[in-house]
């Protein structure tokens, strides 16, 4: 049975988390033997149509799914909330990680197969993915291998443009705006596919150009170089260049201090068929061709290295 053919099932499920709202999973799997768990989670004001398309069935989430995987795709709270509502029920970074992430890992562990799990970060996701396993390091023997897509901390200079963008668009205009509206309007501004909390955009925004610890004193930048960390895979888009995606996203391997990282920059310039967005790594029909067979022969690696005893510890 080839892979365009193979059954795929998909369920969402709803996770309970604090003051009546609830955390979400996307599982998208294959009908017979659903093999290694992935989980993916999205970044900021998105959700996690970031991985795949339900209605045309495209994107990283099915090619994963057809190729064997069981994937959970996470999603924060309030993702489809309306503004006076998200204006409401205030959500920061914190939440994310003691409360939604926790929830979101349990429900796939009470699903997937025993043995090691693959997680995917996209953007923000990244850093929250990071900093969840930097207060939960006991986590990391259960990971074979963890890929990055634009990840991001400590936004790296690049010249005016991104300047501008990071120092007036974001840290002025779009942080005046939210405080006057009491959440981010991402959707009509045109910066993302969801609405997004106040306290989480600002929590985010902290952590761009201040230190990476959180409210109570907890130093990740420490905490991460100290990890073990499984086999990394890091892509990054040179679509519009004056961002310094790629710039970004090597500062963000090596705040994690030594590991077996890669960096796979994506764009014409370096022989891909296309520029792609940022938003569009995991979506891009292009992609399933260009650098999807790279990603899925790293993961097939990885399973393949994984100790025949593995499962049964």
């Amino acid at each position: 049975m080839t892979a365009s053919r193979i059954s795929i099932i998909e369920e969402r499920i709803n996770l309970p988390v604090a003051n009546q709202q609830f955390a979400q999973l996307v599982r998208i799997y294959p009908a017979q033997a659903p093999g290694r768990a992935v989980f993916m989670l999205h970044g900021l004001m998105d959700d996690a149509t970031c991985f795949h398309n339900p209605q045309t069935r495209t994107g990283l989430a099915y090619v994963l799914a057809r190729a064997g995987y069981d994937v959970y795709l996470g999603e924060l709270r309030s993702r489809r909330m309306q503004g006076e509502v998200l204006k409401e029920h205030p959500f920061g970074v914190e939440e994310a990680l003691t409360e939604d992430l926790p929830r979101l890992l349990e429900a796939v562990d009470t699903r997937a197969n025993p043995g090691g799990q693959i997680w995917i970060g996209q953007g923000f996701g990244s850093l929250l993915l990071s900093s969840y396993l930097a207060r939960n390091p006991s986590v990391l023997s259960q990971l074979l291998g963890m890929v990055h897509f634009s990840p991001f901390r400590e936004s790296q200079a690049a010249g005016r443009i991104k300047h501008f963008w990071i120092n007036w668009l974001h840290l002025r205009g779009v942080k005046v705006i939210t405080r006057l509206l009491g959440y981010v309007p991402a959707v009509k501004l045109k910066l993302g596919r969801c609405n997004e909390s106040q306290q989480f955009y600002l929590d985010a925004l902290n952590w761009l150009d201040s230190p990476w610890v959180s409210p109570q004193g907890f130093d990740y930048s420490a905490a991460v170089k100290s990890l073990d960390w499984p086999p990394s895979l890091y892509f990054a888009s040179l679509y519009q260049s004056w961002r310094a995606s790629d710039a970004d996203a090597r500062a963000f391997m090596f705040d994690l201090g030594a590991h077996n990282g890669r960096l796979v920059k994506l764009g014409r310039r370096v022989g891909n068929q296309q520029n792609y967005k940022r938003s569009q790594l995991c979506l891009d029909q292009a992609a399933e061709q260009d650098y999807f067979p790279l990603l899925l022969d790293w993961l097939a690696d990885l399973v393949t290295a994984q100790p025949a005893n593995a499962d049964s510890q």
